[in-house]
């Protein structure tokens, strides 16, 4: 590991364009629906109506009456064919049942009930009508709080309670930050549920071969590999038989990283039918039935001196996980890699709620468990300030870890890798320019217009080191991450890369060259890098995948190692072919090894490949033949140093935003007037990319703020079940925003890079900081991260109503 820098840094750093780009804008793109294979059979679902119910009598008569229909499958079958999916609970919630169908009862209203074969798509579609299906309903368990009460009806009734895990984690002495507090600010806060709604829904083709007795997948998962173990344990059935397959994917944003179910269905309807099937998800589908973001309720009180000093903060976090913990407590547990974000107090309470209702399972969305956090510490400094009257930047900067205290410990034990809070706000705030509008906005009080202004941290901890599973459960035997990657020069002298990510527009082709070109002294044109994902091609650990903003650190390690091991290899045969000279005294460019400072002997990389792999009498004896290297590299991880805390991740990638906002009281609607974010990644490996994962940050967050909410009724019916009534936003919806950097190399990777494109929600949390500014002569506070205008405007007539406005124009129809 001592090797992974680069030699030169001749592409990497530099604004190289998208390799991939060229192949998708020409519609040349290859993706999982586009895959047409000989005698391709269609799967239709039958979803349940109800959120809890029992599943009685299921009628498949009228349907396998219908020309082209070729099978079905009941959970009935489903419970002899495969064993439930494992999860992260302690005895006895470990006990909880999870097939890929509904087994005997539903537990959310969108749960698969039955599927069915057919030779036509549109035919698997039409004849779901015909499935009859007897249900016993049972009351639903909608509302998390009432959930935690004995006396409510269980989601799983094999598992004495709701409350399927629950934690507390203590830090400092925080009864003595409470007893010297001058101002405690205590409050209830909700972070929503909402989806990642990536263009491209999901997808999954199986094929079985009987002959063989394997099956190969193909499916537009993010991390092929993670599912692998789930679908082994399921089918009963031997990994090594079974190949994954992700071409290009068009989104995922975490949604797409628990696909396993649907592998697991499709696998089976492959096998019955002994043909190849395919699924493509709805619309509808997805935002029922996919995965949806944590949703949390949040008792919080911080402890503050009246100079602004934070001295601690105690929460009660209750999550609201739906009918299945696929990932969770992961979610839940995130916490303690941004506990307190970039602030220096060390006295901290979480006690952790997860509780099983009969909604859509929560798993990662973009800044999975972590936006959650630093939404609930930022809003509570804001409310602080406000109650101080003191300007929210002021109270940040008496807070911030600075950037000479680096690296720093948090009390969760984890080691905030380097970086310049104090600078980002500084530049964030430079560029809204915020003295001018803080007397704009007090300028424009006086005759009605309310301006307000908004500042977030937003830490974003990647990768996530495993062993932050044993703090849920002391039995899980995990700990640290890794990927994988190959580096080839063929005889021919052409150069080809692989790594085991599964990337979904982030750019990897693209980088994996620009590193393979300091590497090998070549043009990032002449780096082939595979596409897509194979595992009978790819390289691959069990970890690998895109999530968690890791490939900056770990598929860059994997390339970079297997680079330099290539590299090492081809300066050994050229010395050996120049005439024996010190390897030392070479150096590797424009596809030639040469002497660096004659210059005067050289000789190029196709002639050294030829010798390694065709012309083997003239390699040197303790080189072995061929120029190909294989490589796994693993961040320095270590093991929690007890139950409540360790180092969960290597870097702590951060932004800050700034927003100006304009809200109308009379209708409560938010224009983003200004909006500036400022990141550390690091090291940037390519800022044109690092620039466009920003942009979809920023996007995906704001969208979540202002316009995205799932929403259910006391039936559990999910209400915004399609984009009529989810209200996913379009590039016109988005204000013009300005994105800067600030330069502090990673302390932890060799070469500086941190994670990039998560935000850790600050876009997000931004939106509410700034209407509670806005409002402030209204006495109005925003506790929701969602801001809609119909919530503004409630609080704004409650607050007349309760007579709590002070010297602000009254809205004219609040009166109504």
């Amino acid at each position: 590991m001592e090797k992974l820098t680069f030699p030169k840094k001749k592409w990497i750093g530099k604004r190289v364009k998208r390799k991939e780009d060229l192949r998708l804008l020409r519609g040349k793109g290859q993706f999982t629906d586009d895959l047409d294979l000989p005698g391709l059979l269609y799967a239709g679902l039958v979803r349940s109506p109800y959120a809890h119910a029992r599943i009685g009598r299921i009628d498949l008569s009228k349907v396998l009456e219908r020309p082209g229909v070729v099978c079905t499958l009941t959970g009935d079958e489903v419970a002899e064919l495969t064993s439930p999916v494992p999860n992260n609970l302690r005895a006895p919630y470990s006990e909880i049942e999870d097939y890929c169908m509904a087994v005997g009862k539903v537990r959310y209203a969108g749960e698969v009930v039955a599927a069915v074969v057919t030779e036509d798509k549109y035919l698997a579609e039409d004849v779901l009508d015909l499935v009859e299906v007897d249900y016993e309903p049972l009351d639903p368990v909608v509302d998390p709080e009432k959930a935690m009460e004995s006396e409510s009806p269980l989601v799983h009734e094999n598992v004495p309670s709701n409350v399927v895990w629950q934690g507390k984690y203590e830090y400092g002495d925080l009864e003595g930050a409470f007893r010297e507090a001058d101002l405690v600010v205590k409050d209830r806060l909700y972070f929503h549920r909402f989806t990642s709604a990536p263009l491209e829904t999901s997808v999954v083709v199986a094929d079985y071969n009987d002959k063989q007795e394997s099956f190969t997948i193909w499916s537009n998962s993010q991390r092929p590999m993670f599912n692998h173990r789930f679908v082994t344990q399921a089918l009963r059935f031997p990994g090594e038989k079974i190949r994954y397959i992700t071409p290009d994917i068009g989104g995922g944003f975490g949604v797409k990283n628990d696909s396993y179910p649907y592998v697991i269905l499709l696998a089976l309807l492959a096998r019955k039918a002994g043909r190849a099937v395919k699924w493509v998800e709805t619309r509808t589908e997805h935002m029922s039935a996919s995965l949806h973001g944590n949703e949390v309720f949040y008792d919080a009180e911080l402890a503050v001196r009246k100079d602004g000093t934070v001295l601690g903060l105690r929460a009660r976090a209750v999550h609201d996980e739906g009918a299945y913990m696929r990932r969770e407590p992961i979610g839940a547990i995130n916490f303690i890699r941004h506990a307190t974000v970039g602030y220096t107090f060390e006295n901290l309470s979480m006690d952790l709620y997860c509780i099983a209702t009969n909604k859509c399972p929560v798993g990662p969305n973009r800044s999975y468990g972590k936006m959650q956090q630093c939404f609930l510490v930022e809003r509570l400094l804001d409310m602080a300030a406000r109650r101080l009257k003191m300007d929210p930047v002021e109270i940040r900067h008496k807070n911030f870890v600075q950037p000479n205290q680096m690296p720093y410990e948090t009390p969760t034990g984890c080691i905030l890798d380097g970086g310049d809070y104090p600078g980002a706000l500084k530049k964030a705030l430079e560029m809204i320019d915020y003295q001018k509008v803080r007397k704009d906005q007090a300028k424009g009080r006086e005759s009605g217009k309310y301006l307000g202004i908004g500042i977030a941290l937003g830490m974003d901890a990647c990768p996530v080191n495993s062993s932050i599973q044993r703090l849920m459960n002391p039995e899980a035997k995990a700990s640290g991450d890794s990927e994988a990657a190959w580096v080839k020069i063929a005889p021919s002298g052409e150069i080809s890369a692989a790594v085991g990510s599964s990337p979904q527009g982030q750019g990897h082709e693209t980088v994996v060259s620009q590193i393979v070109a300091d590497l090998l002294g070549v043009h990032p044109d002449d780096v082939y890098a595979v596409p897509g994902f194979d595992s009978a091609v790819n390289p691959y650990t069990p970890h690998s995948g895109t999530y968690a903003s890791r490939f900056a650190i770990v598929g860059a390690g994997a390339v970079l190692g297997a680079a330099w091991k290539v590299r090492d290899k081809v300066l050994k045969i050229g010395a050996h072919l120049l005439g024996d000279v010190d390897v030392e005294q070479l150096d590797l460019e424009d596809g030639r090894v040469y002497l660096k400072e004659t210059k005067d002997k050289s000789i190029s990389l196709q002639d050294i490949a030829r010798t390694a792999w065709v012309d083997l009498a003239n390699l040197p004896e303790d080189v072995e033949a061929g120029l190909f290297a294989h490589y796994v590299y693993r961040p320095d991880f270590k093991l929690p140093k007890d139950d409540q805390r360790g180092n969960f991740s290597f870097t702590y990638s951060y932004a800050v935003t700034a927003a100006v906002v304009e809200v109308d009281v009379e209708t409560g609607r938010v224009k983003i007037l200004k909006l500036a974010c400022v990141d550390d990644a690091g090291e940037l490996l390519n800022p044109l990319i690092v620039e466009g994962q920003i942009h979809g940050a920023i996007g995906h967050q704001l969208g979540a703020a202002l316009y995205e909410r799932l929403i259910y009724d006391e039936t559990g019916q999910l209400l915004t079940s399609s984009f009529k009534d989810y209200c996913a936003p379009t590039a016109l919806d988005f204000p013009k925003f300005e994105v800067a950097y600030v330069d502090n190399p990673s302390l932890a990777t060799p070469w500086g890079a941190r994670g990039v494109g998560e935000g850790g929600g600050s876009p997000l949390i931004v939106v509410s900081s700034a209407v509670s500014d806005a409002l402030e002569p209204f006495n109005v506070e925003i506790k929701s991260a969602h801001v809609s205008p119909e919530e503004v405007f409630r609080k704004l007539r409650d607050s007349l109503v309760l007579g709590s406005k002070s010297d602000a124009r009254k809205p004219n129809n609040l009166n109504d």
